[in-house]
């Protein structure tokens, strides 16, 4: 179990130490050594019972089972979070907020990092030869995505053609391109939750990029709504940009290497 994430819950629910003890049953001086840091390794039923005095719905920490794609922060089903207790968090809280609902994610990991980083260089390569107006933007960096107070998302790599929706410290709408590459605890989230996020926001093309299935759907939502699927030895073309097209052969053989 993460302790960051069982330390962002209680901040969220507003829990004092000693609070948080006399729901959970674990010493006052035992808690505070462990959301200190000074307690290493907290025993399994320890932290267990600390989870279960935080958790107030179905959602389980610990879970890794493939059923459950997307690890959540506990909430209280009849109550929803908004952009307030987003910005609450602390500032290496590792969190998506759609719906009212948090997500985590997980950190990136090299392979993510590789596809990323030569998508982004390809991209920017792109836009700068042709003097372009559209910007890339790379995670982490805020989308709210719907204008409202319930979702703040940050994909893995965006572009943004409308200036007027970028500030100093988000973008305030859709995207015109999103990417996302796929990990271990995101599948469910990636297909299905932010597909409809994204086309129902107006997003024109999404992206999503499976480094285990060496597999990317595309999806245009500016001509139609059928996906397109290609493998990492293709060459495909970036809808939004008619003369761009991404050599995935180029990105797999960077991957090759990591896993080498």
């Amino acid at each position: 179990m993460d302790i960051e994430l069982l330390k962002s819950v209680k901040k969220l629910q507003k829990l004092t130490n000693e609070e948080l003890s006399q729901k959970s049953g674990v010493p006052l001086g035992t808690l505070n050594k462990i959301l200190s840091g000074a307690t290493k390794s907290p025993g399994y039923n320890t932290l267990k019972a600390i989870a279960d005095a935080l958790k107030e719905n179905s959602y389980d920490l610990n879970s890794t089972n493939a059923e459950v794609l997307h690890e959540a922060i506990p909430y209280d089903v009849t109550h929803k979070y908004t952009t307030d207790d987003y910005y609450a968090l602390p500032d290496d809280a590792r969190v998506e907020l759609m719906d009212g609902n948090f997500y985590f994610m997980e950190a990136p990991s090299a392979v993510h990092q590789t596809i990323i980083g030569e998508l982004y260089f390809v991209i920017k390569s792109y836009i700068k030869k042709k003097e372009g107006q559209c910007k890339v933007y790379l995670s982490p960096f805020d989308v709210r995505l719907d204008n409202d107070n319930k979702t703040m998302l940050q994909p893995d790599i965006m572009v943004i053609c409308d200036k007027n929706k970028v500030d100093r410290s988000r973008c305030n709408g859709a995207p015109d391109f999103i990417a996302e590459i796929v990990s271990r605890s995101s599948g469910k989230l990636d297909y299905i939750k932010k597909l409809n996020k994204y086309l129902d926001a107006g997003v024109r093309e999404y992206w999503i990029i499976d480094p285990e299935k060496k597999m990317v759907t595309v999806f245009e939502f500016s001509r139609d709504s059928t996906p397109k699927y290609y493998t990492f030895v293709d060459k495909i073309p970036f809808g939004i940009f008619e003369e761009l097209v991404i050599d995935f052969s180029n990105i797999e053989k960077e991957i090759s290497e990591i896993e080498a």
